[in-house]
């Protein structure tokens, strides 16, 4: 082949160089753009050499590109090798350009060219469809309050601690001849007549917060009787149920928040073993087949508190005790956890590490929209470049691999920041300074045939 062909290859062959650098450059600031590299190899005719040609580009997948933060909760950013799968009207296309916001309209979380991101739905009880992708959307409106019905409450009693009988206890429903005095009741204003007090907050159906106080003292040995307060008044002991519907049968009288006396008020014995784990506050007929104190199968650790709250509808508590202790250290709250909320106003969304998208509301609440599915490739290298920094899957890279963020080589997803681009702005410059003299080298050879043919046609 003459130099005038060897000659326009390299120019053909630079100048297509020179379009992927500088397209480089141009992304620098791209979100989830991928470097591209020209590959070139050199071209033979019957063994005669006929100069260069671009055998390939290629993205570079491997190397990740720059974390970029914002803050803002739809920004997305993906720590492993997956790509966020969208759908474009239809079609799925894949991205690792984690920008996404909410659609005005329908709440779907959507790309800035409006395509939708794909990820797992939930059913009418809130609960995850694994395995079929849909649209993501965010539910947008409020919650009403929802009213408490448990509560998971466990700490540790010092068994060490002085032991404080109430004044005075009965089991006969009161008042008798002589009712008791102030002076004789338990006043919860009296830090010397209990060893220890925890509060917990509940909710009524209307999202009204009731605070219920416990009031220990140790009774001795193993034993502590507790006194319990909704709202700065005493428990009677019709308001308390112990397991397998027991009545409480130890009574007491005690001070409200007005300093008035109340009679009846319930007294719940709860003992423990040499072990340190709380025993059954009931035994019922028959005993249960199995029952542990750490997972009490049969229920046999929790209270039923029972109050009417003014307007709302009467609750029923169960306080969940299982897990406390009586051990020789300080007192100290294991878990104090109630369920139930006040109303909510829609206030944001939050994407978790495994891709769980929640809705959060002003009462504290966050309910499950779905969750994020990311997709992988056996071949990324074969994925078919799309406009919008995206790629679709081909033949060459081979089926998507879908699956879950934090799972295998898909990365976890990191809110609050998305990926930039891969581009070494230092390396391209150079790559098209080098470029550049490739280029002018060839028109060089072209040049310089071109003066040795003048020189043979002016010799004949």
């Amino acid at each position: 082949m003459s130099m005038f062909s060897i000659g326009l290859s390299g120019l053909s062959s630079t100048q297509k160089a020179l379009e992927v650098t500088s397209n480089n450059i141009a992304n620098a600031g791209t979100a989830g753009y991928k470097t591209t590299s020209t590959e070139f190899s050199a071209l033979y005719s019957g063994g005669q050499r006929s100069g260069v040609n671009v055998s390939a580009t290629s993205e570079n997948f491997e190397k990740a590109g720059n974390l970029v933060g914002t803050g803002q909760s739809l920004d997305l950013a993906i720590t492993g090798k997956g790509f966020f799968i969208i759908s474009e009207n239809g079609r799925l296309a894949y991205t690792q350009a984690g920008q996404f916001k909410m659609d005005g309209s329908d709440r779907s979380i959507i790309t800035n060219n409006g395509d939708k991101l794909q990820g797992y739905g939930i059913d009418d009880q809130g609960n995850l469809v694994p395995g079929v992708l849909t649209d993501l959307k965010v539910e947008a409106g409020n919650i009403p309050a929802k009213a408490s019905t448990n509560i998971n409450f466990s700490l540790n009693l010092n068994s060490g601690t002085d032991v404080i009988n109430h004044k005075l206890v009965y089991t006969t429903q009161v008042p008798p001849a002589t009712p008791p005095t102030a002076a004789q009741s338990f006043d919860p204003k009296d830090g010397s007549s209990f060893n220890y007090s925890q509060s917990s907050e509940v909710f009524d159906s209307l999202g009204n917060s009731h605070t219920l106080t416990q009031y220990f003292n140790h009774a001795g040995g193993n034993q502590w009787d507790v006194v319990y307060y909704m709202d700065g008044k005493p428990m009677l002991a019709d308001d308390l149920g112990l397991p397998n519907n027991t009545d409480v049968t130890t009574l007491t009288s005690a001070l409200d928040d007005s300093g008035a006396v109340v009679h009846n008020v319930g007294v719940v014995r709860m003992s423990f073993g040499t072990d340190g784990q709380l025993s059954p506050l009931a035994t019922p007929t028959p005993a249960p087949t199995e029952d542990n104190n750490t997972a009490d199968p049969a229920g046999l650790r929790e209270i039923t508190l029972r109050f009417n709250p003014t307007g709302a509808d009467a609750m029923s508590v169960k306080l969940d005790l299982v897990k406390t202790t009586q051990f020789g250290s300080a007192f100290g709250l294991y878990q104090n956890k109630a369920d139930g909320y006040t109303s909510g106003e829609f206030s944001g969304v939050a994407v978790a590490e495994d891709g769980g998208v929640y809705a959060t509301f002003s009462n504290g609440e966050v309910k499950l929209q779905g969750q994020i599915a990311l997709a992988n490739f056996a071949n990324p290298q074969g994925l078919e470049t799309a406009n919008n920094t995206t790629w679709y899957a081909s033949q060459k890279s081979g089926e998507a691999l879908i699956g879950t963020p934090a799972a295998g080589s898909f990365g976890a997803i990191l809110a609050g920041s998305y990926m930039g681009s891969n581009v070494d702005i230092s390396k391209q410059l150079v790559d098209l300074m080098s470029f550049q003299q490739s280029y002018q080298a060839n028109a060089k050879t072209i040049t310089t045939a071109d003066e040795m043919m003048q020189v043979l046609f002016n010799a004949v």
